[in-house]
This record gives structure tokens, C-alpha cells and sequence, in this order.
């Protein structure tokens, strides 16, 4: 019992977790992207632009992402890669600086909003690289990739980044 005790307090420590102060739970430590790459996965999550998740919607697809993110000559840089996506299909990319009220828009062109479109070849994998300035303020960055659906607001495929990395 007592090697399970100390196996896990290790992968604690390893995977950058630590315990809350007065013991109260496990509190995350973001990733700090301005000290260097930082790699996030994806996952089939619906958010809106202040990272909070949508309720009631569930994935749809099957694509798998990767994002690679760093500071750059002074320009936030996201480098993502998809494999098992819809074969030759555009796919709409926004990495998003935080932070953002949630009724505040997230689209191509809105001010701490980073846009491209991520193209798969004819296997569904694709790569892009996203690269801008960083918003005045902005303390924290996410990415999103979706494929707009022709009937629905809701997109046709949607991934973001599982966790907000620091700036």
C-alpha cells in the first residue's frame, strides 16, 4: 500500500500536478508558452471563445490533433497537425488569446484571434502554421478546429485544445 502511496505522489510530481494549498485538492499547472514549444492535444470539445464548454454536445467525427505552440520573435506561433480527418476537406483553424468575455466573438479577424484553415490530403492528415502578434494583456491561448456544417451552426467537426496554455 505504502509503494502505491509514493508511485503516485511521484506521477504527481512528474506530470506537473500539484496539491492545492491546505491540501484542499490537485490544482493543474498550465504550461507556459513563452518558456518554450509547448505541445497540447485535442479533443472533440464544443467551447465558446472564453474556453467554457457547451452542454449537451457530444463529438461527431474521428480526426486526431496535435498542436505544437511558442513565442517566436516576439509572435505567438501554433503549429497543428491532424491525421484521420475527412479526406480533402478544409478545416476552419482559430487560436484564441485569452482573456475574453464569452459573449465576445472569436472569429477570423476579431482582435487576439489567430486564423487559417488547415487543408488534409487525400489520407484526412493535414498540418498548418498559425502565427500572429500576441494581444495586448492577453495572459493565457487555446486553438480551435472545426468543419462548418452546411444545415447547422453547430459545426460539422470540432476540436480544442484540452487545456489553456499560459502566455
Amino acid at each position: 500500500m505504502r509503494a502505491r502511496i509514493a508511485l503516485a505522489a511521484a506521477a504527481v510530481a512528474v506530470s506537473g500536478l500539484g496539491v492545492a494549498p491546505g491540501g484542499a485538492g490537485v490544482a493543474l499547472a498550465q504550461p507556459d508558452v513563452s518558456a518554450g514549444t509547448v505541445t497540447a492535444p485535442f479533443s472533440q470539445t464544443w467551447r465558446r471563445c472564453d474556453f467554457s464548454k457547451f452542454a449537451y454536445t457530444g463529438p461527431r467525427a474521428y480526426g486526431r490533433l496535435v498542436g505544437q505552440f511558442r513565442v517566436e520573435a516576439g509572435e505567438l506561433v501554433a503549429d497543428l497537425q491532424m491525421a484521420t480527418g475527412v479526406p480533402n476537406t478544409p478545416y476552419d483553424v482559430r487560436v484564441i488569446q485569452l482573456p475574453r468575455s464569452s459573449a465576445e466573438s472569436c472569429h477570423a479577424g476579431a482582435p487576439g484571434v489567430l486564423a487559417g484553415t488547415l487543408f488534409t490530403d487525400a489520407a484526412g492528415s493535414g498540418a498548418v502554421t498559425v502565427r500572429g502578434p500576441i494581444a495586448s494583456g492577453a495572459t493565457g491561448v487555446w486553438a480551435s478546429v472545426t468543419r462548418p456544417s452546411p444545415f447547422s451552426h453547430t459545426p460539422a467537426e470540432f476540436y480544442t485544445t484540452d487545456f489553456i496554455l499560459s502566455l
